[in-house]
């Protein structure tokens, strides 16, 4: 059983915990909003709640830093005093595994899970240093009941948060569109969502066959038929060069 701090009970924060307190970790959680923390350790019985990161840190393994990315190397440097031997986790974007270590985490850790991982579907990344192997391994097996966890190097940590965390914002805002055209075609505002939600869900399972998505697109396009029809109208709109523009803008250099 390993010691786990985690600062920030937040949209993040809050699931991180809950998997890692079902995978056996003594977990002990902090939020600058005490009764979110105290909440979510009423859900998970044993798991302890601090009012100060260095009671939270102390004696930790691991310590995952859930907060604000502004305000992450500030904690890092108040932390590290209370478990200098403790792998230090962040979850911001841009901030690197060097910075980490410039700040006092000998062994560091970014990882970056997506927004469903609180219904059982999140897509995770994890990248570290050389020190920080074996807690990179454990956080990975443990965060399996959140969906997939991925271990990446470091130069594609960004491309794959760019996928996989802004990606679920860029699924629903196709969602949307589709629920507002059909909406727009007489069906109502519950149907074509549960429709469209059905939809999504049949071309993730077709996905994980392995198959390329432009094969399984052929295998629903007819010659002459409405699925070409409506391809080649997006197309004509941008669809696809949006698509990959929003992606790149995703991983565009921290200021």
């Amino acid at each position: 059983m390993n010691r786990i701090a985690i600062i920030g009970t937040g949209h993040m924060g809050a699931p991180i915990a809950r998997a890692l307190w079902k995978a056996g970790h003594k977990v002990a959680v902090i939020n600058r909003t005490a009764a979110k923390a105290e909440a979510l350790a009423y859900e998970c019985p044993g798991m302890a709640v601090y009012h100060d990161a260095a009671s939270a840190c102390a004696g930790a393994d691991i310590v995952i830093l859930a907060v604000k990315p502004h305000i992450i190397l500030k904690e890092l440097s108040k932390a590290r005093h209370a478990c200098p031997y403790a792998s230090f986790v962040s979850l911001a974007p841009g901030i690197t595994l060097a910075e980490l270590e410039a700040y006092g985490a000998n062994k560091a850790i970014r990882l970056m899970p997506n927004v469903a991982i609180d219904n059982g579907e999140g897509m995770s990344f994890l990248c570290h240093n050389a020190e920080a192997h074996a807690d990179a391994q454990l956080l990975a097996h443990s965060l399996e009941a959140t969906g997939r966890v991925a271990v990446v190097e470091e130069r594609l940590f960004e491309p794959a948060m760019a996928v996989a965390s802004c990606g679920i914002a860029y699924a629903l805002r196709y969602a949307r569109a589709s629920a507002e055209a059909a909406i727009a075609l007489g069906l109502t505002p519950a149907d074509a969502t549960s429709y469209i939600a059905q939809t999504l869900r049949g071309a993730a399972a077709m996905l994980d066959t392995g198959i390329h998505p432009e094969a399984l697109i052929d295998s629903v396009t007819t010659p002459g038929g409405s699925t070409i029809r409506g391809l080649m109208a997006m197309e004509r709109a941008g669809f696809s060069a949006a698509v990959a523009e929003g992606l790149t803008a995703c991983v565009s250099p921290r200021k």
